[in-house]
């Protein structure tokens, strides 16, 4: 079974016995905060009807000079990034539930109806299909040839990206109840690395799918379905030989690639996807908190709790400042050096979920009703 997040938060007041007078769950409004710079629009479009209020991940990618974003009804857009003006723009009539993914001259999707679709990222021709076992709510993984996508039944499939032969596909058991959400697979270094909705991070081996090594990166305890939920629902980061990965109830931790060794964990609740700096690794906890982590031992910087409960983002870094989205459409400028929220501007009442989107100097949104549009901060 597969529930929202916003389900389960609420099955679990009520099996907590919280009282009717006090919603934990319940958004804090906003700190005042006296704005240190403001930001410039410089251009605003309508991509098709965005996500509305699915909970789904379709976050704009920039690849080959051109932003391409994807809407739950289908529509596919390759935008310029100096105009917001429509190179080219296709209707697939897909419920597109993941993506989009783009690289080597490949656009990728998943659909609600298990089917990974392949386009030419030059002109929005389709390549090819497949069918897989369920649907994809995560974006596919396209490199060194190869596409690869998660289902939520907890297969991985991987494909010959050009002509969409299937290589191989590796089936791993899920506990009865889930998160409403899948980790992206990453292709790198011979090998691809997902999460599963178990609590263990995989490697498989490109080649030939082979199980290279398996983590519990979280361990399910307490007696009902809810409390053990332990998700990996985070797109595992690979930068030199060390993996960063989360899960919600359970653990953050770096790993080492080669052969899933610890290099450290330490408890925190997550489900989101994390940005990387040179040093610090920075985490959108699961109640909206954001942190900073030393990445080479886990400690903990600073935490920024002002936003709780505000449905955030994934963190994106942009120089001195982590950005984040919330639910009521403000993006969040926090500074890397001391967490503190130093600038805040209204873009879109629909609301924010996906990460912003950096290009150079600009700052891209995609807002939940389909509009997207590109900031620049003034100096």
């Amino acid at each position: 079974m597969r529930f929202s997040l916003g389900a389960i938060l609420f099955a679990s007041v009520i099996l907590s016995g919280c009282s009717d007078d006090v919603d934990i769950y319940e958004p804090d409004p906003l700190v005042e905060i006296e704005n240190k710079f403001e930001v410039k629009t410089l251009w605003s479009t309508s991509i098709g009807d965005g996500i509305g209020e699915r909970t789904l991940r379709l976050a704009p990618v920039y690849a080959y000079q051109k932003i391409y974003v994807a809407d739950a009804e289908g529509v596919v857009t390759a935008i310029d990034p100096e105009n917001g003006k429509t190179l080219w723009e296709i209707e697939t009539q897909l419920p597109i539930a993941g993506g989009p993914a783009v690289a080597n001259k490949i656009l990728a999707v998943g659909t609600s109806q298990g089917e990974v679709v392949a386009f030419d990222a030059e002109n929005g021709d389709e390549k090819w299909r497949s069918q897989v076992s369920s649907e994809i709510i995560s974006a596919p993984a396209v490199a060194d040839g190869f596409l690869s996508v998660r289902t939520v039944d907890g297969k991985i499939y991987l494909f010959d990206a050009e002509n969409g032969e299937q290589k191989w596909f590796y089936d791993e058991s899920l506990p009865p109840l889930t998160l409403r959400g899948e980790s992206s697979p990453v292709i790198a270094n011979g090998g691809v690395v997902s999460g599963f909705s178990n609590g263990k991070l995989a490697v498989f081996i490109l080649e030939n799918g082979q199980l290279a090594w398996e983590k519990k990166i979280a361990t399910p305890i307490g007696s009902s379905e809810i409390q053990r939920l332990v998700d990996v629902d985070l797109q595992p980061i690979l930068v030199g030989p060390s993996i960063y990965i989360g899960s919600y109830n359970g653990n953050l931790a770096s790993l080492n690639y080669r052969n899933g060794e610890f290099n450290w964990q330490r408890e925190l609740s997550t489900f989101q996807d994390m940005a990387v700096s040179e040093l610090l690794l920075f985490v959108t906890h699961e109640n909206s908190h954001v942190s900073a982590v030393n990445r080479s031992n886990g400690v903990i910087i600073w935490t920024q709790k002002d936003l709780n409960r505000r449905q955030l983002s994934s963190p994106t870094v942009m120089g001195d400042h982590i950005l984040v989205g919330d639910f009521e459409g403000y993006l969040h400028w926090i500074s890397t050096k001391n967490g503190l929220i130093e600038s805040r501007q209204s873009v879109d009442s629909s609301g924010i979920s996906a990460a912003p989107l950096i290009i150079g100097d600009k700052v891209v949104l995609y807002s939940r009703d389909g509009t997207l549009k590109a900031y620049r901060k003034e100096t």
